[in-house]
């Protein structure tokens, strides 16, 4: 069948596919969305490579959960602890979207749901040509966060497996010489392994290993990252033009009962389908979220003792380590600021809908006796702007498990309840000494 390019841009610019293309991608390759696209070599391949990646991070796990209990040093548990939350979370992560697929699928076609009865509210050429530009904007965003975020994460990854060409064991601040690279081998991560290391062999199986395994939960990471956010995002903005289609020129609006009654039923239904969303995705983020939260809490806690710990020079010891420590920090705490602020501005928006419906117009008399019809018109208007008030005027709440509310103020709350948890670490540390 064939079609003009002209048709199918407009196509893609009205289907919710067009707008998350690049995380649709994202999650064919993870074999977490189902790509009709793939032929079965490529689908071969994307099941044969989420295996090995997935081996290579249960693996790589184990290993430094057993290096965790024979480590005596606070210190150095300290350091183990840290990486082995990071790798967990995103085996978690990704084996948590691959075995929740179907909800996946039924996520992404409610949302598609959603944004159709979003284009239905105006179909006037200036109501589709806002919706455009919001649809266009959140593309944009949600698509610099899927790759900023995955160039993030693959960077931190291969940079902390570099430090073996630097650093002794992965421990930052002991530089190594050609020489002593060779001949006392050092691994990215801290982990124990029953074997050899110092057999060439053996240890290039070992270093692949751990690459591998730590890229495995980078993108285990991205995936469930990228989903939620750029689930968050096109509610939010979803909720942005039902604000502004309802406050622009709200005079011009109310001269035609019938337009105002019209547009205001099309809010009732998107509102009700974006809330039957936000319910599904909370029910399917939630323990997840859980995971994270506790996470972040105990990676910043870690780091910023770790931090606490170093004695401060101008060598290129204690400024690798610093370096590396303030990247680790900044990524967990980026990763976190994203789901709060999020979040946030989605509770914003969703109250701020209550607003832009009772201030749309509604209300007004254009002059003259009202027949009844038209009496009756104004009590269904008045009727819609009750329900769709009352519905808006419940917050959004996005929690991450059965204790965290995702806000701004819990971002806060568990930056500072990290840093003094480090800081009782540190007096602790002290005393033992």
């Amino acid at each position: 069948m064939n079609r003009s390019n002209d048709a199918w841009k407009k196509e893609d610019a009205v289907s919710l596919k067009y707008y998350i293309a690049n995380l649709l991608v994202v999650f064919g390759y993870a074999r977490i969305w189902p790509d009709e696209s793939f032929v079965l070599c490529k689908i071969f391949f994307s099941t044969a490579a989420t295996a090995t990646f997935i081996s290579a991070n249960f693996v790589l796990l184990l290993s430094e959960i057993a290096a965790l209990t024979m480590s005596n040093s606070l210190e150095l548990f300290a350091n183990i602890i840290g990486v082995i939350c990071m790798h967990a979370v995103g085996l978690i992560k990704w084996c948590y979207c691959i075995n929740k697929k179907r909800e996946v699928v039924d996520l992404v076609m409610k949302l598609e749901k959603c944004h159709v009865l979003c284009q239905r509210i105006d179909r006037s050429e200036r109501g589709s040509q806002i919706f455009a530009n919001e649809m266009e904007y959140a593309r944009r965003y949600s698509s610099f966060f899927i790759w900023w975020w995955l160039c993030t994460c693959i960077y931190g990854v291969l940079h902390w497996c570099a430090n073996p060409l630097v650093l002794k064991s992965g421990t930052p601040g002991q530089i190594n010489s050609t020489i002593h690279t060779f001949t006392e081998r050092g691994l990215p991560f801290i982990a124990w392994y029953p074997m050899n290391t110092n057999d060439n062999y053996n240890y290039i199986c070992l270093y692949l290993l751990q690459v591998i395994g730590g890229l495995s939960s980078a993108l285990g990471i991205v995936c469930y990252d990228a989903f939620y956010i750029t689930m968050l995002i096109i509610i939010c903005t979803q909720f942005q033009y039902i604000n502004t289609i309802l406050t622009t020129d709200p005079d011009n609006v109310s001269k035609a009962q019938f337009i105002l009654e019209r547009k205001l039923r099309n809010c009732v239904d998107c509102h009700t389908e974006i809330i039957e969303f936000l319910q599904m995705l909370q029910t399917f983020m939630g323990p997840t979220m859980f995971v994270q939260c506790i996470e972040t809490l105990v990676i910043i806690c870690l780091v910023s003792f770790e931090a606490s710990t170093i004695k401060i020079a101008m060598d290129m010891e204690s400024i690798l380590k610093l370096w590396a420590l303030f990247e680790y920090f900044l990524c967990a705490s980026v990763q976190l600021f994203s789901f709060c602020f999020s979040a946030t501005r989605l509770q914003y928006l969703g109250l701020q809908v209550a607003y832009s419906v009772f201030s749309c117009g509604w209300e007004l008399e254009k002059g003259g006796q009202w027949s009844s019809e038209k009496q009756l018109k104004h009590r269904d208007t008045a009727r819609l702007v009750q329900t769709i008030t009352l519905q808006a005027q419940r917050p959004i709440v996005l929690t991450g498990g059965p204790f965290y509310t995702l806000s701004l103020e819990t971002f806060r709350a568990i930056i500072s309840m990290a840093i003094s948890n480090s800081v009782m670490l540190r007096t602790i540390s002290d005393e033992n000494i």
